[in-house]
């Protein structure tokens, strides 16, 4: 039996409450709402910090087939955790920043659908949010979203970050049933071919 998620959360938010988003995980009703942005048709979804797994719950529920699921979580506390709540979910252990790797090195030719991050982006230089999002987008071949939810008023991504990508943004959902409120955010790529030519 997995422990309490919130607890399990909590004392690792105590430890590293810079790489760790929130004092708690998300909420059902903000996991529910990333959920909701995926795009239809086939495909991998890769969730990038998977937590406790509020999120990866949130799309199993949608009907994603398990092995069309990706969880990629840094904090081994957090795999363990996953891995006694999730078993059919695909879990790689290691760190985004190394996202092309870790896909193209663990999980099979299937196509990225979109991919779904539960990390800290509004904490991230700039610098960072360009390596993600670029590694990101190449995995989807520029046809699949960016999915990012954000404590903040605005869009955790810098407009630099966003312009030199060639990002179109849209604030997709505002859940005020979560503590702090949060918002959903979705990032796609206005031109395809030079996402792909990265």
């Amino acid at each position: 039996m997995p422990q309490n998620a919130e607890l399990v959360f909590f004392s690792k938010w105590l430890q590293a409450p810079l790489r760790v988003a929130s004092v708690t995980p998300s909420s059902a009703y903000l996991a529910r709402a990333m959920a909701a942005t995926l795009p239809p048709g086939d495909g991998l979804v890769v969730e990038l910090g998977g937590g406790t797994g509020p999120i990866t719950q949130a799309l199993l529920d949608t009907g994603l087939d398990a092995n069309q699921l990706a969880v990629i979580e840094r904090d081994p506390h957090f795999c363990r955790y996953l891995k006694q709540r999730f078993g059919v979910a695909r879990l790689i252990c290691g760190d985004a920043f190394h996202l092309q790797t870790l896909i193209n090195g663990q999980v099979d030719d299937t196509p990225v659908r979109a991919v779904v991050s539960g990390l800290p982006l509004l904490t991230m230089s700039p610098l960072l949010q360009r390596q993600l999002l670029a590694q990101a987008l190449a995995l989807t071949h520029g046809l699949g979203p960016f999915i990012q939810f954000s404590y903040a008023w605005g869009s955790p991504l810098k407009s630099s970050v966003q312009a030199s990508l060639g990002l179109s943004a849209r604030c997709a959902a505002n859940v005020w049933r979560n503590l702090p409120p949060a918002k959903v955010w979705v990032y796609e790529a206005r031109h395809a071919d030079d996402i792909a030519s990265m």
